[in-house]
């Protein structure tokens, strides 16, 4: 989506595209949203990551396991979680590494709800520490 490091989208590159990389939802496994998104849709799906190393899959794979379990296990979580595809990605990549556990298997719904909510806190502490 970027050419020379100028979007290829739009002719001129509006805010949005400066607070965010479109890349996000094709980490997440996920189209940007409906309607006026069908561009961008487009673009996403075009996206191909490369994995050096097999932890970068593993990685990639947890990323699209976290979007699709707050998408499709909303009720486990005990607040409100993103709704829209823009949060739902973001809180994907602060949460994945819930999804790269030894002992994923052994949680239940509310336990990784829960782990997700403690990683998306960690996440926001070592940012604003940073």
């Amino acid at each position: 989506m970027l050419d020379a490091g100028k979007c290829s989208i739009y002719s001129d590159r509006p805010q949005t595209c400066h607070d965010y990389d479109c890349r996000i939802f094709a980490a997440a496994g996920i189209d940007a949203g409906d309607g006026d998104k069908g561009v961008i849709n487009r673009r996403v799906r075009q996206w191909r990551f490369a994995y050096p190393a097999e932890e970068d899959r593993q990685a990639h794979a947890a990323v699209m396991l976290a979007a699709v379990f707050v998408r499709r296990r909303r009720d486990s979580f005990p607040v409100r979680v993103p709704t829209s595809p823009m949060g739902i990605a973001v809180f994907a990549l602060k949460t994945y590494t819930v999804f790269l556990a030894p002992r994923l298997g052994e949680m239940n719904d509310r336990e990784l709800a829960q782990a997700m909510l403690v990683a998306s806190r960690q996440f926001d502490e070592n940012s604003s520490a940073a």
